[in-house]
């Protein structure tokens, strides 16, 4: 679980990244974006080795990574915020295990769908569920192995590039700086963030 101080970290590089001020690496400004985080790692081994999935939209977008845990309330958050840039931004999603049992079966499941993002969407309308948070993922032990594996390397990347909370998102500029964000910013910073406005 993250700290406060790291929590409150995070909230102030990511206010930065979104007015425009945020520098490349966390050692590049070590005042702005917290010292445990590496943007550049984060963005090019999700590239290399994580596991995804975007929603369908024009070829050639601008990607960010956004790691997620299924039973975060404050991802939901992010999604609600986001959304509406999936036609300019490929945002890709890339479920991890944090928080709770469930986390890592709902992950696979999606990832098990041969459209995640509609597993997703169908996530994300069950979220409010009064009796379950999301999506009802039967046996886990039928799921596949290498399914399962995939989430916990989304998992271990989202911590070895410095990552404590979730949602962390990484997006890469046309300046080739690698920005911080999450569902703190609204959706007009997010727009800023994105180089959209």
């Amino acid at each position: 679980m993250p700290t406060i101080s790291r929590r409150a970290a995070f909230m102030l590089a990511a206010a930065t990244a979104a007015s425009g001020l945020a520098t490349s690496t966390a050692t590049a400004a070590p005042a702005k974006v917290p010292a445990i985080w590496d943007g550049e790692k984060m963005f090019k081994t999700y590239e290399k080795d994580g596991t995804g999935f975007s929603y369908p939209g024009p070829a050639g977008r601008p990607k960010a990574y956004v790691a997620f845990d299924p039973q975060c309330p404050d991802c939901i958050t992010l999604m609600d915020r986001i959304h509406t840039y999936y036609d300019r931004i490929e945002v890709i999603y890339l479920p991890v295990a944090l928080l709770n049992i469930h986390s890592e079966p709902q992950g696979t499941a999606m990832l098990l769908d041969k459209n995640p993002h509609l597993k997703l969407d169908e996530h994300h309308a069950k979220f409010r569920d009064p009796d379950f948070r999301g999506l009802r993922y039967g046996d886990v032990n039928a799921m596949p192995t290498d399914l399962r594996n995939k989430v916990w390397t989304n998992t271990k990347i989202h911590r070895r590039t410095g990552c404590r909370a979730v949602p962390y998102g990484v997006f890469k500029n046309s300046k080739g700086e690698y920005v911080p964000f999450d569902e703190n910013l609204t959706r007009v910073e997010l727009g800023k963030l994105f180089e959209l406005t």
